[in-house]
Formats: C-alpha cells, sequence, structure tokens
C-alpha cells in the first residue's frame, strides 16, 4: 500500500488529470482511500491468519515479480509526487538514484527473507 499513492499519480501525469483536477485535493482523497484500504486489508489477514499460514508455496516467484512491477512504478511514482509538488527538476536524477538504491536493496532482502527467492545466488 505504500506504493499505492505513487503508482495512482503516474497515470494522472500521463493522462494530464493535473489540468483537469485539483492535484492536491486528488492527492488527499488517495490517501484517505489508501489508508482505508490498509486498514481493512491488515483486519481481513488477521482474521485469516491460520487459514492463510496452511497455504505454504516453495518459492513466491510470481509474487516477488508483482512487488518488483510495483518498485518500478512506484519510483516513477515518487519522481511524479515531487514534480507535483514543486520540487526542483535538476534533482531529479539525484532523487532516482537514492530511492532505487533503497528499492533494490529492500528488493533483494524481501527476495531472501519473505519471497525465498535468492536471485543472486542461483543454485
Amino acid at each position: 500500500m505504500f506504493m499505492f499513492l505513487p503508482l495512482i499519480l503516474v497515470f494522472t501525469y500521463l493522462f494530464e488529470f493535473d489540468r483537469h483536477i485539483n492535484i492536491n485535493t486528488f492527492i488527499f482523497w488517495v490517501v484517505i482511500v489508501n489508508l482505508v484500504v490498509l486498514v481493512i486489508g491488515t483486519i481481513v489477514l488477521a482474521l485469516n491468519k491460520d487459514k492463510l499460514k496452511r497455504k505454504v508455496k516453495a518459492t513466491y516467484r510470481s509474487e516477488f515479480f508483482y512487488l518488483i512491477f510495483l518498485f518500478v512504478f512506484g519510483l516513477l511514482g515518487i519522481i511524479v509526487l515531487y514534480d507535483y509538488m514543486g520540487g526542483n527538476r535538476a534533482y531529479i536524477a539525484n532523487i532516482l538514484v537514492v530511492i532505487f538504491t533503497g528499492l533494490t536493496f529492500l528488493s533483494i532482502y524481501l527476495g531472501k527473507t519473505i519471497f525465498k527467492f535468492d536471485y543472486i545466488n542461483k543454485k
């Protein structure tokens, strides 16, 4: 859910919705919807914890690639959010490098620990 807002902002930037709507109000309502879905999803997962615990897979490759897909669009969305908030465009490359490094480290860590997918050490 962390990358939901940047993912939505990629499409608003792509289709130029910012020319037709107030982008600050739109971001506010997307954050509200994001928080509601986050709370409902957390409650549903907590209630179904025992049932979901029994479904064990050997690897989670498709889920890992889904996460990478969200990271890529989230990275673009964070840059769009930076642009919408009036940031200096000269620093976009610096921000991209820092966020890309952080997301790469996070994806490697999550791939090893949660998704049981170690794409660095091929066996």
